[in-house]
């Protein structure tokens, strides 16, 4: 494959984020949004917007999947059903049942599916993994992993207390990291406080923590906030192994502020931004290079984890998992 060919379905941030990273790794690109947005988007960037779904998948390579969470299954399937590949902006699906079906359909196919968990491509998550699987800290004991933010805005759709929230969104990056650090999750004990329920009124704020025990007997614990504009993204985190520690903290190098010559809406970082990483690996992966760093079971597993925490803080109980059931 040379330069691909990609169908972007929605029209939001993310999208937005996303349609850059594409250009900027030389990929042509059509957008197509239920919602109206698309020609605007596909104008601001100087690509094609399709009028319908087909449309944006007839003659695309991939798929990139950048709409609301109770969406992905469908248009995954359709993209599926096309022989195409896809990459889904996380969480795969809202429910491990139907993230394993999106798999299971990739895998009877033969087409990839790449869940886009980002914070595995911010530079210090990559390191920690490094220095992990480098065996530099021993054997990994424990870890606290935390991120705090601005409550998300209305798109994001409705769900109930039930759900999770939080737990289930936000912290979805968190529980991803523990899994990609610690490895299988065998327990999950969480719990929230606040705003739960979307969309969320103003002012609203909500917390959520989750304490995962993993299949080696180390111990992890997720952390997650959010709160009303103008809080600014923050992450940290600190692991510790039998021969050493890591830490890292967000507040120590602050991001990159640009007020010129950015696109609107598109974050910018020092060095390589993280979805720039992540669409490169990607772009590689389906030209057939190695893997990247997160596949389709990952997206499964991690969905499953966020479920078993939204169960546990629905009932004040602990959620007993196996490493058999995190993956299925």
């Amino acid at each position: 494959m040379g330069s691909p060919e990609v169908a972007l379905v929605g029209a939001g941030p993310i999208a937005r984020i996303h349609l850059d990273a594409w250009q900027q790794v030389g990929a042509r690109v059509r957008v197509y949004a239920d919602d109206g947005r698309a020609a605007d988007l596909a104008a601001a960037f100087g690509v094609r917007a399709a009028g319908n779904l087909a449309e944006a998948l007839g003659g695309a390579d991939l798929v990139d999947i950048c709409t609301p969470t109770d969406t992905h299954p469908e248009i995954a399937l359709a993209a599926i059903a096309a022989g195409l590949g896809v990459v889904c902006e996380k969480p795969l699906a809202a429910t491990g049942a139907a993230a394993a079906a999106i798999t299971a359909a990739a895998e009877r196919a033969g087409v990839p599916v790449y869940p886009a968990h980002g914070t595995r491509f911010l530079a210090p998550y990559a390191r920690l993994h490094d220095l992990v699987a480098a065996g530099e800290l021993g054997t990994p004991a424990a870890g606290r992993f935390s991120v705090t933010g601005c409550h998300p805005t209305p798109w994001t759709g409705r769900a109930s207390a039930e759900s999770g929230g939080i737990l289930t969104d936000q912290m979805l990056h968190g529980l991803d990291i523990a899994y990609w650090i610690f490895g299988e999750v065998v327990q999950v004990y969480a719990c929230y406080q606040g705003q739960v329920a979307m969309p969320a009124p103003a002012g609203a704020a909500a917390t959520g923590t989750a304490v995962l025990t993993h299949a080696s007997g180390a111990v992890s614990h997720v952390t997650g906030g959010w709160a009303p504009p103008p809080v600014p993204i923050h992450r940290a985190f600190h692991v510790t192994g039998t021969a050493g520690s890591v830490s890292y903290d967000s507040a120590w190098t602050p991001e990159l502020q640009v007020t010129s010559g950015a696109v609107e809406g598109v974050p910018r970082h020092f060095g390589e931004s993280p979805f720039v990483a992540e669409i490169r690996e990607f772009a590689a992966a389906f030209a057939g290079g190695p893997p990247p760093r997160v596949g389709a079971r990952d997206g499964v597993a991690v969905v499953r984890l966020a479920e078993a925490a939204a169960r546990s803080s629905w009932t004040g109980r602990p959620v007993d998992l196996t490493a058999t059931e995190a993956l299925r």
